[in-house]
Parts: C-alpha cells; sequence; structure tokens
C-alpha cells in the first residue's frame, strides 16, 4: 500500500476542504488498516466491518474517512441531490431536488451531473454493502489523475453518467 497514492488520492477528492494534517490522518488511518487488518479490529470494537463485505478493511476505513460531506450515499437520487446541496451550501446551486423525482435514476444522475459540469463529474465509487448509490464529486480537471490513483489502488470507480 502506498501511502503516498493514498494522500494524493485524498487530496483531489477533498478539494483543498481540508487541512495537510487531517488528509495525513486519514491516509494513516488506511495504511494501518492495510498494514495489519486483525489487529486495527481489535483496536476498533465499534467498527461495523465485517469480513464478508465485498471490500477488505482498508477500503472500508477510506470510505468511513469520507463521510461528513466527501462522499454522498443514498438509494434514491433527490436524496443524494439534497446531500450534494447541503456540501455546497445554500443557493449555490440551481437544480432542484423536487424535480429529480420523476425521474429514472440514470435521468436523475444525468440531471445532477448536467447541473455540476464542467468544473465536477459525478463518481460511483468503490462497492457498497448497503447496495446504495456511493458518489464522490471529483473536479473534472483532476479526473484523469483520480482513475489513475484509483487503478492503482485497486479501488471501483466509474464516472456516473456514460457521457462524462
Amino acid at each position: 500500500m502506498n501511502h503516498a497514492l493514498i494522500t494524493e488520492l485524498f487530496e483531489i477528492i477533498a478539494d483543498g476542504g481540508l487541512e495537510e494534517n487531517d488528509i495525513a490522518a486519514m491516509s494513516a488511518e488506511v495504511i494501518k488498516a492495510h498494514a495489519d487488518a486483525q489487529t486495527y479490529l481489535a483496536n476498533d470494537p465499534a467498527s461495523s466491518y465485517k469480513e464478508e463485505f465485498a471490500i477488505p478493511l482498508w477500503e472500508w476505513v477510506l470510505l468511513e474517512q469520507l463521510e461528513d460531506g466527501l462522499i454522498f450515499k443514498s438509494s434514491q437520487a433527490e436524496e443524494l441531490y439534497k446531500q450534494i446541496e447541503d456540501a455546497f451550501g445554500e443557493g449555490e446551486l440551481e437544480l432542484s431536488a423536487d424535480a429529480l423525482t420523476a425521474l429514472t435514476t440514470a435521468g436523475a444522475l444525468s440531471r445532477i451531473q448536467n447541473e455540476l459540469a464542467p468544473a465536477f463529474t459525478l463518481i460511483n465509487f468503490s462497492k457498497n454493502v448497503a447496495n446504495e448509490m456511493q458518489i464522490l464529486l471529483v473536479r473534472s480537471n483532476k479526473l484523469e489523475r483520480f482513475m489513475a490513483l484509483c487503478q492503482a489502488l485497486g479501488l471501483a470507480a466509474t464516472a456516473s453518467c456514460a457521457n462524462h
């Protein structure tokens, strides 16, 4: 596990929204979980990680580090968009979550992507054990590097919309 790659991945995802020491601490947690999963779990009895999950512990820890506004999870596109709206702040986005209710999931994701383009690209990230959509926003100008990092780390990441 390459610490520099994990750190760069977090830097791209955080997009300037986190201090360097916070990113370093997040990266360190992922590295610890990768180095010795059993010890990590023994020291974190509150963890809800289960060995039968489709992802390794280090990836689970990485996802936990993204909670609180860096990753968006929901089974419904409207709820997903509300989380994104909250992250941007009131009045920053024009699309209304109500405008997504009559659309298919693919149609709603396309509308959300159009709202955030060209600055951001919606990314389906990792495997969600709760069968929800799990979305990151990645600066479009950093997308190629982000995807290369995901590939190097063995993380699942695809653009949410086929045309982006």
